[in-house]
């Protein structure tokens, strides 16, 4: 039976906020926050670190924007690793360590190398990492003999630049000789480096992008509180995570600040966010714990916010 005394209740629609006299400019106007002590985004746009939501290519796209996303965790540690993988290779001010090859190997090796990793070219270093010539697409598009090694067919009149160069300095190296791959090198010729065309196009086309000091795409990655935590922290770490999310729908429980604790022994300057959380008392044992951020909000079933 219905109660006869009918409440009032409104909906979105129902209320309107009032305009009022206004100076700001939208084009001046900043929706940049800060998603943890030290990591900025340009949009204050998260992720969610579910499996229905995040994956690599979310990840691409939200940091394309100025976002970040969260991988989440119901991978395999491997797999969650080769996930963050993707998304800081994917864009890079410079790839500080690209995958090489020795002239010995095989151009075999090499194709499946390229293949694997979703790359056109590969630097060629000796034992020293001194870099002695470079394999792309142009050099094997016609070469039938995969036997052979790749000293074989490199190219081996190489142009490089020095370490410390812009990108804008780069921009106009990749004019000049009409090349898509420069090669970053110290004083003694060791390899330090790879920049690509790509990675000049995609910064003037995500001017506000998300990124790293090395100018990476950002990403996050969640960990449980598992017996696994540990190691997957390893993997996660290794492969340039961000941030590592400890994701758990009580996150005041003594199993998440146990993990906490330890990750920040461990990992000491890696980012670190944890919960969810709903009080209080629960940021202040985290913050105390020393994460970097915290996540607050406890939806009311199974499936938390």
């Amino acid at each position: 039976m219905l109660d006869d005394k009918i409440r009032e209740a409104l909906t979105f629609d129902d209320v309107l906020i009032l305009p009022a006299k206004s100076d700001v400019v939208p084009s001046t106007a900043s929706v940049a926050t800060r998603l943890s002590r030290n990591i900025s985004l340009n949009i204050p746009i998260v992720s969610a670190a579910m499996d229905t939501v995040t994956m690599s290519r979310m990840a691409i796209a939200l940091a394309q924007q100025g976002g970040i996303g969260i991988i989440h965790r119901n991978l395999t540690i491997e797999g969650q690793a080769e996930e963050v993988d993707k998304v800081k290779r994917h864009e890079s001010g410079m790839v500080v360590e690209p995958i090489t090859l020795r002239p010995q190997d095989k151009i075999s090796r090499a194709l499946e190398v390229m293949k694997e990793h979703h790359i056109s070219g590969l630097p060629i270093t000796d034992e020293s990492n001194k870099l002695v010539g470079i394999l792309t697409n142009r050099d094997i598009r016609f070469e039938s003999r995969l036997n052979l090694p790749i000293a074989e067919i490199m190219t081996r009149k190489l142009v490089t630049v020095p370490v410390g160069t812009s990108l804008g300095e780069a921009e106009k190296v990749f004019h000049e000789h009409k090349i898509e791959k420069l090669l970053v090198v110290d004083d003694g010729f060791h390899l330090k480096g790879l920049i690509t065309y790509k990675d000049i196009l995609k910064r003037i086309q995500y001017p506000d992008a998300a990124k790293d000091s090395l100018g990476r795409l950002r990403v996050g990655a969640a960990i449980g509180v598992g017996s696994d935590f540990l190691d997957r922290a390893r993997a996660l770490v290794a492969a340039k995570c961000d941030v590592l999310v400890v994701d758990n729908a009580h996150g005041h429980s003594q199993r998440v600040l146990d993990t906490v604790r330890t990750l920040k022994k461990e990992f000491p300057a890696q980012e670190l966010i944890a919960g969810n959380i709903g009080t209080a008392r629960a940021a202040e044992e985290l913050i105390d714990l020393g994460v970097d951020a915290v996540k607050v909000g406890v939806g009311p079933g199974s499936i938390c916010t």
